[in-house]
């Protein structure tokens, strides 16, 4: 696939994180916004409910000596005004005493004196007046306060919410980026790897049917028809391994559940199956294994088709053996497959296992089916899998090609 709508899945993801991380935010500004407002309502009420009761208390008081501090009263009894020591300018309000004396009903007044404001409340109490007064200035700093701090934590944890969000956006949409990039590469891989052997394939079986319609020699015909129909076998078997190794790579779960598999089992299976293409080929396959059992853990299947893809590689380019050697070494279980054909050039081992990478000269005249570049990438998403590594040895003196992949051994269990 192109690069241009793989760039354009990628917008979409990024442009559908973001959307989450907006949405998320906003929401949780918005609710706590809500619960801000509502703080300050209730602060708000109850300051304005705790002066409210400051006043009713302050103009019970016989005399403005017995106020409480942060209270000024006034008392105005039979046309003399006694006034608290540190009334401030502006108050008394002598309309509102008059007013009162006159109708007797109380009176609720905001009187401004200054640059401070004053709550009044004005009451007759007895044959008396009394006019009670709170400033307001030091509950509005602190109403005004409260607004500020509310505000400033209302947007902090907006931005906190937003990188929050951000990052579990992100983290939400990893497994879907995952899975869209494992698609493309699977379609691409699919798309590259069938296209040659579908061609041949179809090119055999046409050249059999005009081979079947155009021979008179009916012996000659049938061995050629044989033949062919052999060619046709061998690229299905193709097909099939291709299909095999795709589905593996797209799945992870084809693998197998995890259990000890022996190593040496493997390379010796792998070495029978192969050994009818290494005849045909004129080549000599060969297994070192020092111990009987090289313990790991991981799938049967996963791991039998690391041998098979890496023993396919070296018939590839083989001249004369291919060699199979499986031994521990340490923690560890190493495999080798080697063989002796032209061997990977220095500085190429990072690219050896990328997807349809080639660096060597297959062997001349080499029969049997060709592989495509998939194996070996497979080689290393398996050992990745298990915790494992994979690397290709470069040639020494025209020596061959040398591929080692490396698994974590399973821990020996001993039998007291």
């Amino acid at each position: 696939m192109s690069a241009k709508p793989r760039s354009l899945e990628d917008t979409e993801l990024r442009r559908a994180a973001l959307r989450l991380a907006v949405q998320f935010t906003a929401l949780t500004v918005v609710l706590l916004g809500l619960a801000g407002v509502l703080v300050y309502g209730l602060v708000s009420a109850q300051t304005r409910s705790a002066a409210e009761q400051t006043l009713i208390s302050a103009v019970e008081s016989d005399s403005p000596r017995e106020a409480p501090l942060d209270v000024f009263l006034a008392v105005y009894d039979d046309g003399r005004l006694a006034v608290s020591r540190n009334m401030p300018s502006g108050l008394p309000d002598e309309e509102a005493l008059a007013e009162v004396a006159r109708t007797g009903e109380s009176r609720r007044d905001t009187v401004t004196a200054g640059d401070r404001s004053y709550e009044v409340l004005t009451a007759r109490r007895g044959g008396d007046v009394v006019q009670a007064a709170v400033d307001t200035r030091e509950a509005t700093e602190q109403l005004r306060r409260l607004a500020l701090a509310l505000v400033v934590s209302v947007l902090a944890a907006g931005v906190a919410a937003g990188a929050l969000s951000a990052w579990a956006a992100r983290a939400a949409m990893r497994p879907m980026a995952e899975a869209l990039a494992l698609q493309r590469r699977f379609v691409a891989d699919a798309s590259h790897e069938l296209r040659t052997p579908l061609t041949l394939l179809s090119m055999r079986a046409q050249m059999l049917r005009r081979r079947l319609a155009a021979e008179t020699d009916a012996p000659k015909s049938i061995e050629e028809a044989v033949h062919a129909a052999d060619e046709v076998v061998d690229d299905t078997k193709v097909l099939n391994g291709i299909l095999e190794d795709l589905l593996m790579s797209a799945d992870p779960r084809q693998s197998g559940p995890l259990e000890e598999v022996n190593l040496v089992s493997l390379a010796r299976s792998t070495v029978n199956s192969l050994e009818p293409a290494a005849h045909r080929r004129g080549l000599t396959l060969e297994l070192e294994a020092p111990e009987p059992q090289v313990l790991v853990r991981g799938g049967q299947f996963a791991l039998q088709r690391v041998f098979t893809a890496l023993g396919a590689n070296a018939l590839d380019y083989a001249r004369s053996r291919v060699r199979f050697s499986v031994r521990k070494s340490g923690g560890e279980a190493v495999i080798r497959v080697s063989d002796d054909g032209p061997g990977f050039p220095p500085g190429f081992s990072r690219h050896a296992f990328e997807r349809f990478a080639s660096a060597r000269d297959r062997a001349e005249e080499a029969p049997g089916p060709r592989h495509y570049g998939l194996g070996l990438a497979l080689v290393a998403e398996i050992a990745a899998r298990y915790g494992g590594s994979v690397r290709a040895l470069p040639a020494v003196n025209g020596s061959g090609g040398v591929l080692e992949v490396r698994l974590p051994a399973a821990r020996e269990h001993s039998p007291f």
